[in-house]
């Protein structure tokens, strides 16, 4: 009964933020500098999706952080800007992003053109330094045979290991 109740915390976790938050991406950590010094590299960030154009505040100043997917690559590494405007265009809105750090952004000169439903979510918490921990969980990784392990699914086997051997051990203890 152990064993069920850690698979099942560990899986539904992802998936309970996943629909509390309306994305698929709920939490995210930035790759760059290009946000600081907002927001760090191995900040853990809490992001919202779900969102209309409405709800998305551009400003170059004070505007929402938004995560989005890169348009030379949508099924990379999403990237996490600042909205500093937004416009309508044939019925269909569209942010210019840039980093804060970014004098003038390496794609564009004045920051990035993301479609609407190019946006992830906004960033509606942080947590500093925790994202060095999830990125470092998945990002080792080993290969065996044809198959790639991240260090995360290693301590899901650890844990679910330790937990059947308690239970075995428990179980032994009452039968003396």
């Amino acid at each position: 009964m152990l064993i069920l109740l850690a698979l099942i915390g560990s899986l539904s976790l992802q998936w309970i933020l996943s629909f509390a938050l309306h994305t698929s991406v709920p939490l995210h950590t930035p790759i760059s500098g290009s946000m600081e010094p907002t927001l760090k590299i191995g900040d853990l960030l809490v992001i919202c999706g779900g969102l209309k154009a409405e709800d998305i505040h551009a400003s170059p100043k004070d505007g929402d952080i938004i995560v989005f997917k890169n348009p030379d690559n949508p099924k990379g590494m999403p990237i996490v800007h600042r909205a500093i405007g937004k416009f309508q265009k044939d019925g269909k809105w569209y942010f210019i992003t840039k980093g804060d750090n970014n004098y003038y952004d390496d794609y564009k000169l004045f920051g990035w053109i993301i479609p609407e439903d190019y946006i992830i979510g906004k960033v509606i918490f942080v947590i500093p330094k925790l994202g060095y921990v999830f990125r470092g969980l998945d990002e080792i990784k080993l290969q065996i045979g044809g198959f790639v392990v991240t260090l995360r699914m290693i301590l899901i086997a650890v844990d679910v290991a330790a937990l059947l051997y308690l239970q075995l051990a428990d179980y032994r203890s009452e039968g003396e």
